[in-house]
């Protein structure tokens, strides 16, 4: 029974010497591409997939032999029939596939190099036989892979690689990669009698190193990719705001001179009509020609189209606001940075079942120097932070949330700083930004 058992491990570790590079490089592609969205079928293209490529590497390590050339034909075609298999499972582009493959190539490398050197020190440090050396490596791999995916993979995971505009970037990873496991597994075999030797463990650290600064890299440009398209989203978002505040801008003097207007008309009636019903159309009229003067006219317009939605929805507005401080800002920026504030407490607001609890306080005034802005409100529920925001609750990261992020890009814009605050039910939006600016 031993017996048996120690000729299984054997033919194991044989099987998985002769063919480990694909199956580490499975590995890696999966922890890269696992949470992806995969296309219809997927329950039959995976395990086809995956049975496909193991087949491709026990036929080819059984038909071409071992030198230099097969050995570096050999990495070429295992990465591109991964990469051919990953954009047949996974609903991915060609050039999201290539850098998933990428990613999954320096993952698997980085993996491989550290679990050899791990191995080798257990047999010149701990004093293990040197032909444990094989049966330690496959073990090893395990916490490569975890810090592997703790450092370069978890953090990706839901930032999808939606548009990789570098030009030959990502086709030169691609090489550096290819050849970073090519050139350095030719050295492997160069060296195979000398793995502990000084020279094969300085190259090997040499190896391991340019592993982290290519997964470093390659995490770099899905953050820049992120960071361009966040940017493209808040200027068209913001370019949409202008065109808004012109068109309220018309809308509320309209709705001023046709007020103005009809409380004319009102006052001609006389005595023709109940004084009461008198009182009772001019409360109409008021609310929409209750003026608002904070010394901005940007903010002016804004407040009172908030204002009219606040009262359409029930919802105390209380704001005690000084605008004439805000001279130095764009008018642009003033309405999308008051109006994104104010259009999230009136959402949070709808959220309230109870509508005695629903209040919006924004106060805005000149502090030491500081242009000192709040806005507070109530919310039900629980809100989720990330980065110092709080993450959007309609499901959908890539597409909504951009409003608090707009809103901080303007305060940095001017040199000031925002903070939120949620608790107890009470969410508080602070913003500073300095007046006396270089």
């Amino acid at each position: 029974m031993s017996c048996n058992w120690s000729d299984l491990v054997r033919s194991a570790v044989m099987f998985f010497d002769d063919n480990g590079f694909m199956l580490e490089l499975m590995v890696a592609a999966v922890l890269f591409t696992g949470w992806l969205d995969r296309r219809r079928h997927a329950a039959v293209r995976v395990p086809v997939a995956l049975i496909a490529l193991v087949c491709l590497s026990v036929a080819w390590n059984a038909v071409i032999p071992e030198n230099t050339w097969t050995l570096i034909a050999q990495y070429m075609v295992y990465f591109a029939a991964s990469a051919v298999l990953l954009h047949w499972c996974v609903d991915v582009r060609w050039s999201q596939a290539l850098f998933y493959m990428v990613a999954a190539g320096t993952l698997q490398h980085f993996a491989f190099r550290g679990g050899r050197l791990m191995a080798a020190a257990l047999h010149v440090f701990g004093g293990t036989p040197e032909s444990w050396v094989d049966y330690a490596y496959p073990v090893l791999l395990v916490p490569m892979y975890a810090i592997g995916y703790a450092a370069f993979v978890r953090p990706l995971r839901g930032r999808r690689v939606e548009n990789l505009g570098y030009g030959l970037i990502l086709p030169l990873l691609a090489g550096m990669s290819l050849c970073v496991s090519v050139f350095t597994n030719v050295f492997n075999t160069l060296a195979a009698d000398d793995l502990t030797g000084s020279t094969y463990t300085v190259f090997a650290l040499f190896d391991l190193v340019n592993c982290v600064f290519l997964l470093a890299l390659l995490r770099e440009i899905v953050d820049r990719e992120r960071a361009e398209e966040d940017s493209n989203v808040l200027q068209r978002l913001l370019e949409q705001q202008k065109a808004q505040m012109e068109q309220s801008k018309e809308t509320i003097d309209l709705i001023n001179v046709k007020t103005h207007d009809l409380k004319k008309q009102l006052a001609a009636f006389g005595d023709r009509i109940d004084p009461d019903e008198i009182e009772e159309l001019n409360g109409l009229v008021d609310i929409y020609d209750s003026s608002v003067r904070t010394g901005n006219e940007a903010l002016d317009v804004l407040l009172k189209q908030k204002a009219l939605t606040c009262e359409r929805r029930h919802i105390p507005f209380n704001r005690m606001v000084d605008g004439r401080p805000l001279s130095f800002m764009r008018p642009t920026d003033i309405y999308a940075l008051f109006g994104n504030a104010i259009d999230n407490a009136i959402e949070a607001n709808d959220g309230m079942a109870d509508d005695a609890g629903r209040y919006i306080d924004m106060d805005v005034r000149c502090r030491r120097g500081m242009l000192a802005i709040r806005v507070e409100n109530p919310y039900a529920g629980h809100l989720d932070f990330s980065d110092g925001l709080p993450r959007t609750t309609k499901g959908d990261d890539r597409y909504h949330g951009f409003g608090v992020r707009s809103i901080r890009m303007i305060v940095e814009r001017y040199g000031g700083t925002m903070a939120i605050d949620a608790d107890g039910g009470v969410f508080r939006l602070t913003a500073l930004i300095p007046l006396n600016r270089d």
